[in-house]
């Protein structure tokens, strides 16, 4: 093999290593998520820190931003500090906002989409940005943009076709948003359709249980 050959292909090496892979979150990672979701403060940080490292590492990807940006407002939720409690949230707002304008990336055909937790991960940042904004204090003014993503996500036809497993929980917050949106109406159409998916399912459950609370 000649020395120019050589060369060639070293550099080509370097060049095809530095491209960004452009990962989504993986099992482990959303799994610290959801503990420090639930109100494990050590994990917050350590989630925050994975995804950083993961975003640097192997480039952004939607999900992975919203992830971030995510997990950014709840280190807003454990500041003790008022300041550094907007100062979290908002940066985690504009993360989220900087994925979900990303989404354009995806292939449009959701069947060529990574699936993550079941989903395609289209739908499902949306469904992550959606329950983040949904769920913030009012002060924050994202309510209603929450609420839009999920009257858009949940009338989608093919996010309708995914399996009920993979979507039963984004029906369920979707409802308790519509329940604090005050639309009943919205929130017992959703319930019916969980109901014809699957009535015993623990999410139809427990969303049968929010809606018996406020009626």
């Amino acid at each position: 093999m000649t020395t120019s050959v050589l060369k060639v292909l070293f550099f080509t090496s370097i060049t095809l290593t530095a491209i960004p892979v452009n990962a989504n979150p993986t099992p482990n990672i959303i799994s610290e998520y959801n503990e420090a979701v639930v109100g494990d403060g050590a994990k917050v940080e350590s989630a925050y820190q994975f995804l950083v490292q993961l975003i640097e590492q192997q480039g952004a990807k939607p999900l992975s931003l919203v992830y971030l940006g995510s997990t950014q407002t709840l280190q807003g939720r454990e500041a003790f500090l008022p300041w550094k409690k907007m100062k979290y949230t908002e940066q985690g707002l504009a993360t989220i906002d900087k994925g979900l304008s990303m989404l354009d990336t995806l292939p449009l055909d959701v069947d060529q989409q990574q699936r993550i937790q079941g989903l395609p991960e289209g739908y499902l940042s949306q469904a992550m940005a959606a329950v983040t904004y949904t769920s913030l204090p009012t002060m924050f003014n994202h309510f209603d943009r929450g609420y839009d993503l999920y009257l858009t996500l949940l009338s989608e036809p093919t996010f309708i076709q995914q399996p009920f497993g993979a979507t039963a929980w984004v029906y369920r917050d979707a409802i308790q948003a519509a329940l604090q949106a005050g639309d009943m109406s919205q929130a017992q159409q959703w319930l019916a359709v969980m109901q014809q998916f699957d009535s015993h399912h623990s999410e139809t459950q427990t969303a049968m249980a929010l809606i018996a609370k406020q009626s």
